[in-house]
Parts: structure tokens; C-alpha cells; sequence
């Protein structure tokens, strides 16, 4: 997993800005794949790797003057066609410029991602403005969640195959999502190695049978959740609680982490707070761009 020098004495400004940042970080790391592209500049940073998952391939990081910024996507666009990518996602948040780059992405044939109602996400969708940052401070955190999980319940590592598709199984059932999204992870985890990956992939069960997922990337100084899922069948039982909570312990007590962030449906935000995350001012959104 990344190594990188550990936030601390952090302000509010720069807790809220490394929502952000870790994202990026975990790009970074997708970059790595074989046969994968990153490109870095002042003006935006872009990734492309193989995996069928949106999250795989990237536009971020935009700081484009106004007389610049429809130019500059109308590039990236060919950038990505050019290569055969059949989607990518522009993300936005805090400092993207310019401002209206939301409205100029739609014009040129995105898809605002944020308050839309399309079956390809169900419950990842959040409001209009963007999904929410939070941020959590890990060593005020309610542990005593941890005690309310239900007997049975179980929380390890990915280390095989059978786990592996078993995380791939909540992906879908958690977030209603289409197959080949969730199977992005499992195509990484292949190439990469199973418990190889840069990021930490957890499966919760309960009495043999799997019930929730948390993927954890260290980067930006911080421990960023992703990927928190639990099905339908399997909520109301602290379960998202407690598989969200327990690995970002683990990053405290192990690794010497002082924070972790992530960015919300607005489903779970009520359950990170309970946990011990706050909102903050930053959202981030995402434009869906499909070829053809």
C-alpha cells in the first residue's frame, strides 16, 4: 500500500482539500497497471488503465482559463477516444477551474453524474451538488460501534479467489450497480496480485456469508474509504459501521494515521457521522463521458 508522509497538526483547510488529494493519489496508483497512461500537467491530469470501472480512467485536477476550457475538452475527449476508452469520468471539486466547467462538460456531451437517476448506480447516487467530503479525526472516533455488530459477523482481508468474486457479488448488490463496474476490482486485483493491490480491499461476512465490502487507499497523508457496500438484506445491522470503522483503526494503530476522508452518497453520510466523519464544505462531482 502507498507510503507517504502522515498528516498531522492538520487544519480544517487542509483536511478538506486531502478528500481530494487521496483520490488523486489512488489514480496515481491505478496508473500503475500494465499498459496504463498518465498524463500530469498545470492545467489537468488525466489516467487511463484497462479495468471496466469509470474509476480506472480519469480526467482531475482541471485549472483551465475560460477562453481555454472548451478547447481543452474537446482534446481530452479525442485524448481518450483516440485510445479506445469506452467512458471516462471528469471529476470536479474544490479549485476547479473554471467555474461553469460543469456546464461546459454537458454541452460537450457528458453526463452529470451527481442527482441523476439512471439504474447504472442506484446507490451512488447524492444530490445535485455533488457528493459530500467528509473527514474524521481517528482518534475520536465511536469504537463502542464495534461491540454492536451482530454474533457471527466476520471482517478480512481479499486473499483468494472465492473472496475476491464474493466482493465483487456485494459491489453489485450494495450499490445496484451494472457487472462490469464491479468487476473493475476484480480485473485489477488479478493484475496486480489478490492482496497485492496498493489499496486494501476488506469482506465482511456474516455466518459464512458475504455481507459488506471497504476498499482503504493510504495516500495524501491520509486513509481514504472507498467502495463501503453492504446489501439490502444485510442492513440495519451495524455492519457498514463497523466495516467502514475497524480498518481505519487498523491505519491509526498500525500505520500511525491521524485522519481519514471519503466523499458520500447521501444514503451513508448519517452512518459516517455516527461513526465519528464531519461534513465539510468540498463536493465532488463526476461527468460521465461514453463513446458513442
Amino acid at each position: 500500500m502507498t507510503t507517504n508522509p502522515v498528516l498531522k497538526n492538520a487544519t480544517n483547510e487542509q483536511l478538506s482539500l486531502a478528500v481530494q488529494t487521496n483520490l488523486w493519489a489512488l489514480f496515481r496508483e491505478m496508473a500503475t497497471l500494465p499498459d496504463s497512461q498518465l498524463e500530469e500537467t498545470t492545467k489537468l491530469s488525466r489516467h487511463l488503465s484497462s479495468p471496466t470501472n469509470p474509476m480506472y480512467k480519469g480526467v482531475w485536477g482541471t485549472d483551465l482559463a475560460p477562453d481555454e476550457a472548451d478547447s481543452a475538452i474537446r482534446e481530452t475527449i479525442d485524448w481518450f477516444k483516440s485510445r479506445g476508452a469506452p467512458f471516462f469520468f471528469w471529476w470536479i471539486g474544490p479549485g476547479t477551474k473554471p467555474d461553469d466547467i460543469g456546464k461546459r462538460l454537458v454541452e460537450h456531451g457528458l453526463i452529470d453524474m451527481e442527482g441523476q437517476t439512471k439504474e447504472m448506480a442506484k446507490y451512488i447516487i447524492s444530490t445535485a451538488s455533488g457528493a459530500p467530503g467528509m473527514i474524521a479525526d481517528l482518534h475520536k472516533m465511536n469504537e463502542s460501534l464495534l461491540d454492536k455488530t451482530p454474533q457471527g459477523f466476520e471482517m478480512n482481508d481479499v486473499q483468494n479467489e472465492k473472496d475476491l468474486q464474493d466482493f465483487k457479488r456485494v459491489l453489485i448488490e450494495g450499490y445496484d450497480i451494472p457487472e462490469p463496474m464491479a468487476d473493475g476490482w476484480v480485473q485489477a486485483a488479478h493484475e496486480f496480485g489478490i492482496g497485492k493491490t496498493p489499496w486494501r480491499m476488506v469482506l465482511g461476512r456474516l455466518n459464512g456469508e458475504p455481507v459488506g465490502t471497504n476498499i482503504i487507499f493510504n495516500g495524501a497523508g491520509v486513509v481514504g474509504v472507498y467502495g463501503i457496500a453492504v446489501p439490502p438484506s444485510a442492513r440495519g445491522k451495524g455492519i457498514g459501521a463497523a466495516i467502514t470503522l475497524k480498518p481505519v483503526l487498523d491505519a491509526r494503530d498500525k500505520d500511525g494515521y491521524n485522519h481519514a476522508v471519503l466523499f458520500s452518497t447521501e444514503m451513508g453520510a448519517p452512518v459516517y457521522e455516527r461513526i465519528g466523519f464531519r461534513m465539510t464544505d468540498v463536493r465532488i462531482n463526476r461527468y460521465l463521458w461514453r463513446n458513442g
